[in-house]
């Protein structure tokens, strides 16, 4: 797991106090969202905040004014000094609430990666895989076992054997030039840049299929990539220490991350306009 240290300000509990003076609560059982920020700019605020919502209403987690949220997650952003950072809510079950931001490592934004499958499954029915919760053994285990082996990351399947997702990041395959990933009811968290790769497939004239993705299909993938809010698309190069179809990053990979970048763009620079007087 990346360790993330904050900078600027963090709104604890109402108040935005500096990051070096400040305090952050142990989350102990809670829920959490990470968001990535653009030039000051926190992206997707509604659909993390929606997601966020979401899993404090499953888990009956406290959560403050979303509207309150929303400001002071544009307030924190603005500190972060770095053209690209993070920015990260937590709400815990003690009715505490804070929002930090900083600075994102530029190396881990769409670094190629390798992967590798962890025996043990999950539900596909999990009521938890749908929300981002502070307990999560299950993902500590799985990136500690990837570190062991000398991989980046780690990849699951459900009970039922299809593909569900990475300790850290949504699975997408690359078959000549048709795109799958696992559909929601395989027991995966309905990511924010999952979406958006999803879009732009479609917005490239790619068939993207959302369902049950088999072992077999990564395994004879031509391309595969995972995504996450921070780091983005990143390309999986190796699988169980074999290459991923050339064992390079691929076009229709860098088409989609390219496509991604445009969107989150767009929409970074369409709030900008709105709020210019």
């Amino acid at each position: 797991m990346i360790e993330r240290r904050p900078e600027g300000r963090i709104w604890l509990d109402g108040r935005l106090v500096p990051a070096d003076s400040a305090s952050l609560p142990a989350e102990g059982p809670g829920v959490f969202e990470t968001l990535a920020v653009r030039e000051g700019r926190p992206l997707e605020v509604a659909v993390h905040l929606a997601r966020l919502a979401e899993g404090t209403s499953l888990l009956r987690v406290p959560l403050p004014d979303p509207r309150e949220i929303e400001a002071a997650c544009e307030s924190v952003a603005s500190g972060v000094a770095s053209p690209r950072g993070w920015l990260r809510i937590v709400a815990t079950a003690s009715g505490r609430c804070a929002i930090s931001a900083g600075a994102a490592d530029p190396s881990e934004e769409g670094r190629s990666v390798t992967a590798i499958l962890v025996k043990w499954t999950r539900s596909h029915d999990d009521p938890a895989a749908r929300i981002k919760t502070s307990f999560r053994p299950h993902s500590l285990l799985a990136d500690r076992e990837a570190r062991e082996r000398g991989a980046d990351e780690a990849v699951w399947r459900n009970d039922r054997g299809h593909l569900a997702e990475s300790a850290t990041a949504n699975v997408f395959v690359v078959y000549r030039r048709a795109v799958f990933t696992p559909s929601e009811r395989d027991g995966i968290l309905p990511g924010i840049t999952r979406s958006l790769a999803i879009r732009a497939a479609r917005g490239l004239g790619l068939a993207i299929h959302e369902g049950k993705v088999r072992l077999e299909r990564l395994e004879r993938a031509h391309e595969a990539f995972l995504t996450s809010s921070v780091r983005g698309i990143r390309p999986v190069v190796r699988f169980e220490g074999r290459p991923v179809g050339r064992g390079a990053p691929g076009p229709v990979t860098a088409a989609i991350a390219r496509e991604v970048e445009s969107i989150r763009e767009r929409s970074r620079l369409a709030a900008s306009w709105k709020e210019t007087p």
